[in-house]
This record gives C-alpha cells, sequence and structure tokens, in this order.
C-alpha cells in the first residue's frame, strides 16, 4: 500500500519541478542548421516615443524600427533581444528610469522578436508594480532573468528550445540593477558566481542539452574593447560549461573572439552587441550588430557565426517609395551593407550617409580583430 501512495507523489513532485519546454521549428527545412538571433539593447528614450506618436491615429507607431531587419529576424529560427526598459503602463519616461509605452514591446513582437531577455541594469527603474507588469505584459512570451518569485525562476530558468533535434539552454544574467534591488519576492539574475555555478551544474546534468548559451549584461559603457574582468569572467564561463556568450550594456558594439575551454571546446564570445534602437546619436553609439548563430542539426555544434552592422537612422526617409509606409520621421535600423550595396528603396541625407559608413567600417575593424 506504501509503494502505491509514494509513487504517485513522486510523480507530483517531478512534474511540480519540471522546468518549461518550448518548442520552435524550422523556418526553412532544407536548411541543415538552426539559426539563432541575437539583438543588443532595446532602449525609449523619451525622445523615441514621441517620435513614435501619431496625431493622426492617437496612437504609437514603432513599426519604422525594425522594418529593414526584418528579413534577417524572419530567416532566423529564434530570435532573441535584450529589453532595457519597462512597462509600467503610464507615466512614460526616458533615461534614467526608463518607462515605455506598451506599443514598443508589441513592435518588438511583431517584428519577430520572440524571447526577451530582462536581466539588465534597468529592470527595476519602474519598482515593483513596474517590473511585474512588465512581466504579465510578455506572460506570452519566454523571457529570462528576471522573476515574480523564486518558484517562477525555478520552473523557467534557464529558457530551454527544443528545435529540429536539438535542445538549447539561454542563460541571461546582469552585473546589476543600478543600486535599485528587486522587492521580494520578485527576483533578478546578478552575476553572481555562486548562482551561476549552481545553475549550470543543474543544467550539466540534463545530457540531453547540446548546447548552453549565457547572454549576460556587463563591461564598461562606451569601452570600445573588452576589458579585462569581461575576458576573466568569458573564460570562467567558458570552462564551467557555456558554449556560446553573447554580451550587451556598453551601447556600442565591442570586438569578439573564439575562447579555448578547459575541456579543449571552442568558445565564441561576442562582447557588445551595441544598441539594437536608442536615441544614443553620438560615433559608435548610433548603431549596433545583430549577431547570428548557425547550429548544424546533424553534429550538434557551431556551424557559423556571422554580423551584421546596422546603423539607426533618426528622422525621415528621402524617397521611400512604397505608398503602403508614409515618409514620416521615426527611428529606423539600417542595415549597413544593405544601404551600401543599393538594395534598400529610400535614400539617405548627406550627413546620414556619412554616419553610416563610419559606423560600417569602424564596427567591421572591430569584428575582425
Amino acid at each position: 500500500m506504501r509503494r502505491i501512495i509514494l509513487l504517485p507523489l513522486l510523480l507530483l513532485t517531478l512534474l511540480l519541478h519540471a522546468q518549461t519546454v518550448h518548442q520552435y521549428y524550422l523556418k526553412d527545412l532544407s536548411r541543415d542548421y538552426v539559426r539563432i538571433l541575437f539583438a543588443g539593447d532595446a532602449m525609449q528614450h523619451s525622445t523615441q516615443f514621441q517620435y513614435a506618436w501619431d496625431t493622426h491615429t492617437r496612437r504609437y507607431n514603432y513599426e519604422p524600427n525594425f522594418r529593414y531587419l526584418q528579413p534577417y529576424i524572419r530567416q532566423a529560427d529564434i530570435n532573441i533581444v535584450n529589453v532595457e526598459t519597462t512597462f509600467p503602463g503610464y507615466k512614460y519616461s526616458g533615461y534614467p528610469r526608463f518607462r515605455t509605452p506598451d506599443a514598443f514591446f508589441y513592435a518588438l513582437t511583431d517584428a519577430g522578436f520572440d524571447i526577451f531577455a530582462l536581466a539588465n541594469n534597468h529592470i527595476n527603474d519602474s519598482g515593483q508594480s513596474g517590473l511585474q507588469r512588465t512581466l504579465k505584459l510578455m506572460s506570452q512570451y519566454p523571457t529570462m532573468g528576471a522573476y515574480i518569485n523564486a518558484e517562477q525562476r525555478e520552473k523557467q530558468y534557464p529558457i530551454l528550445i527544443h528545435i529540429a533535434g536539438l535542445k538549447i539552454a539561454v542563460f541571461n544574467a546582469t552585473y546589476g540593477t543600478n543600486q535599485i534591488p528587486p522587492v521580494a519576492p520578485n527576483v533578478v539574475n546578478y552575476i553572481d558566481t555562486e548562482q551561476i555555478e549552481q545553475d549550470i551544474a543543474r543544467s550539466l546534468k540534463d545530457t540531453t542539452i547540446d548546447l548552453r548559451i549565457m547572454f549576460i549584461h556587463w563591461g564598461t559603457e562606451y569601452q570600445l574593447l573588452h576589458n579585462a574582468y569581461q575576458h576573466g569572467l568569458a573564460q570562467w564561463l567558458a570552462d564551467l560549461g557555456f558554449d556560446v556568450i553573447i554580451g550587451s550594456h556598453p551601447h556600442v558594439v565591442q570586438d569578439q573572439e573564439t575562447l579555448t575551454a578547459a575541456d579543449g571546446r571552442q568558445v565564441p564570445v561576442v562582447y557588445s552587441l551595441g544598441n539594437l534602437v536608442s536615441n544614443q546619436r553620438w560615433k559608435n553609439s548610433n548603431g549596433g550588430i545583430i549577431a547570428l548563430l548557425d547550429i548544424n542539426r546533424h553534429t550538434k555544434q557551431i556551424q557559423n557565426l556571422q554580423f551584421v552592422p546596422f546603423y539607426v537612422h533618426k528622422g525621415s526617409l528621402l524617397g521611400e517609395g512604397d505608398p503602403a509606409y508614409p515618409n514620416t520621421s521615426n527611428y529606423y535600423c539600417i542595415p549597413t551593407q544593405d544601404y551600401l550595396d543599393g538594395k534598400l528603396p529610400f535614400l539617405l541625407n548627406e550627413t546620414a550617409v556619412y554616419e553610416l559608413k563610419l559606423h560600417h567600417q569602424l564596427t567591421n575593424q572591430r569584428l575582425q580583430k
């Protein structure tokens, strides 16, 4: 009789502690690889939501932001972005406390982003109510790095992805939250080496996981090359068992390299993706990169890692031509090589062309070092 009682209890315990697994599907069945896209800091300074306001519809329109990145987003099977703002539902503001209209999140999902990293220094900008409302707004999508409580973190972290025979775990942590700690029972993932060791140890017990990715918020703002702390931490993460390390926070694109882990694995490190979209108009911050990671479906090894630099244009586009898209002032993420190759249906003014070319040149130089 005792065994009959214990078996259901054991099963119930396993179910209660089972982690959520997200199922994705290849967008192109002919490919022998899975493509994951990573984007940097999706920010919202006050000028951005002022530009997004449509006086005719009385709504915010962020669609122009990601219009020209969509071909890359649509080609990727999984799209991950760092959301560096909060969605409290009212009293919108920019720096230093980012409080953003919900329409910006919906624009990210409409563009094709489907996993949202929240462990960053601005996640607590709206206090406890803002963090909880942000999580509620995003509840239909996988999020990582911030949680209602420890129980939710236990179930949802790391994000586990099943796709085309691969199982991928994605982790997320931040160096801090601008001295605004989460209010209990809310939880934010910090770069706590003891906690990270526990998280990766639990993950390594699951031998069905093929790849472990750390999306980490670190580094020094506006520093163009990674620092010694980032390098040392990246090596430590690689030695622990992480297979890919992707960075955000510095608001500029930093360099990248491949580290050799203690067990001989080659671990690519992208130290900073730079901004996805922001109102930072100065050199090196007025754009960023998206990173495209290809994982072979058969060998389950990293097949390729490539970068797409883009420039963020503030204003209107000249001669865009498509009547479906009025020539209005907004923020546009413009892939630099596509523009230089004449593939896009508009022209930029002389100043913007100079800035785009400079961002293209300097970004590629850093990535090739």
